[in-house]
């Protein structure tokens, strides 16, 4: 903040920096190698900032000196005053004037070694030039009116000041930029070598999947062999004639049951109308009768009772139908074929259970693991087809975006250190 009195004039100047062409040579390094040369050229372009700021450094602190002097002149004079009652508001306006000058200047302290000391120079000046601003503010109309004269002596100083503090805000635009300007790149940088980093990962888990993908082909190509041979075995050529022999007899049970059903199905009219008025049991047995008609022959007897007892109700007219004598007719067939058809159903379930009992259950165990494992295999191959393409994918992605960071990089490094730097990087392998 300036002074209204004319301590210090802020301005704000627009400096372009000149630009020269430099003659540059390429030169191969490696990612670590371009990031030490990065770390060193930003200290080197640190200590110029120190080098630059330590004679603006001394002018200040010179400046300081000599408002500290008149400071020194101004508190030992005595000021005349026309109007008695203004005396002390001007002597405590003078005093606040001479302390503010006398008191710790801020800079003094300031040796500048490093970067940090250089930003606390520059901090400290612009701190010392607000507070000499604040009681410029302040006391602005008391100072110019009475103190005329002796301030006039002072403001040559603060204009020092104010222009001592122009060029440190110069100085570290321009410096800043360039380290600005090295930061980016050494992030790039780690960013460059994080991606090397995970190409390298990508390409080892590429290889694991490549020989995973070999070692589940061999898996595939024996286990389909083996399942080949074995199918061709004279033991599992026996077991396959057997199964179908058992296939074909399975094959008679079932046509032997839907002959059985069509029979009793003739009957499903009068059967319902008899279950009406019959009890619970024999309810659950007409019902087994229509849908079930195979466990009529594990109680023969018991249905045998059951068909006379439904011919009795159609013969006294119980149950009423169209077909009355056609029905009976349905029923003795069906109760005069029921000896011969239960002998049938037990010579069946017989052979059945014989044919079954010859066939050796290990063949068709190691013969189903056997495709279950192949089934695996297959599983396998396939998922790892769909993990190395999308490695490879990533791969590709990656280096597609090292290339780019790689141009950008070197496109500014070049720019900073006025050398052409080429980076070294692995070959694409996928």
């Amino acid at each position: 903040m300036s002074p209204k009195f004319g301590f210090f004039k802020r301005k704000t100047f627009d400096y372009t920096k000149n630009k020269k062409s430099d003659t540059r040579f390429s030169e191969a390094v490696t990612h670590d190698d371009l990031l030490k040369i990065l770390e060193k050229k930003k200290k080197d372009i640190e200590k110029d900032l120190s080098t630059e700021l330590e004679p603006i450094r001394d002018s200040a602190l010179a400046c300081m000196d000599r408002l500290r002097k008149a400071a020194d002149e101004l508190e030992e004079k005595d000021l005349k005053v026309d109007s008695p009652q203004f005396e002390s508001l001007i002597n405590t306006s003078k005093n606040i004037l001479v302390t503010s000058i006398k008191k710790d200047s801020l800079i003094e302290s300031s040796e500048i070694i490093s970067y940090e000391d250089a930003v606390k120079f520059k901090n400290n000046l612009e701190l010392l030039i607000n507070r000499f601003g604040q009681v410029g503010d302040s006391h602005n109309r008391i100072l110019n009116e009475f103190m005329h004269r002796q301030i006039n002596k002072l403001k040559s100083e603060f204009d020092n000041l104010s222009s001592l503090l122009k060029e440190v805000t110069k100085i570290f635009s321009d410096k800043e930029t360039e380290i600005d300007r090295c930061n980016v790149c050494m992030e790039d940088l780690i960013l460059f070598k994080e991606k090397l980093s995970e190409i390298k990962d990508k390409q080892d888990r590429l290889a694991e999947l490549t020989e995973e993908k070999l070692t589940n082909d061999k898996n595939i190509e024996t286990g389909k062999k083996e399942y080949e041979d074995f199918k061709e075995s004279e033991e599992f050529l026996n077991t396959t004639d057997m199964l179908e022999k058992i296939n074909a007899k399975k094959n008679e049970m079932v046509t032997f049951e839907k002959n059985m059903i069509n029979t009793v199905s003739n009957l499903s009219r009068p059967i319902t109308k008899f279950s009406y008025q019959a009890s619970k049991d024999t309810q659950a047995r007409l019902a087994t009768m229509l849908d079930k008609p195979l466990e009529i022959f594990n109680d023969s007897h018991q249905y045998l009772q059951l068909f006379n007892e439904l011919k009795k109700q159609i013969v006294k007219k119980s149950i009423q139908i169209k077909d009355p004598d056609k029905t009976i007719y349905q029923i003795d067939e069906i109760v005069n074929s029921l000896p011969s058809l239960s002998i049938n159903l037990k010579n069946l379930e017989e052979e059945l259970i014989k044919l079954e009992s010859a066939v050796n259950p290990k063949n068709m165990g190691h013969l189903e693991d056997m495709k279950s494992k192949i089934e695996k295999y297959e599983k396998y191959r396939s998922e790892n087809i769909s993990k190395i393409e999308e490695t490879r994918n990533r791969i590709i992605e990656l280096y597609s975006s090292v290339d780019l960071l790689k141009k950008k990089i070197e496109e500014n490094v070049g720019q900073i250190t006025n050398t052409t730097y080429s980076i070294v990087k692995p070959e694409p392998n996928f």
